[in-house]
């Protein structure tokens, strides 16, 4: 019983089925280029400053919450002892 050697198979680059839907902006390759910002450095400093401004609040708030928790699970359990 001999075996059949396989045949090697060679990417031609063509397309079955078109993946493209319409409102993917990232499938566009027209849109794709349209969407670009131009940004000096002083707008994205700008930009990255916002964000900071606008997300530090909730943070700070998650994670003193987190320690407030932490602190009192440990002198609860501290007490128990």
């Amino acid at each position: 019983m001999k075996k059949e050697k396989k045949k090697k198979y060679v990417d031609d680059g063509h397309t079955i089925y078109n993946m493209d839907i319409d409102g993917f902006k990232w499938h566009d390759r027209k849109l794709k280029n349209e969407n670009k910002i131009g940004l000096n450095k002083k707008e994205k400093f700008a930009m990255i400053r916002a964000a900071f401004s606008a997300y530090f609040p909730k943070v700070f708030i998650i994670l003193v919450g987190f320690s407030l928790a932490i602190l009192l699970l440990y002198f609860w359990l501290k007490q128990s002892l």
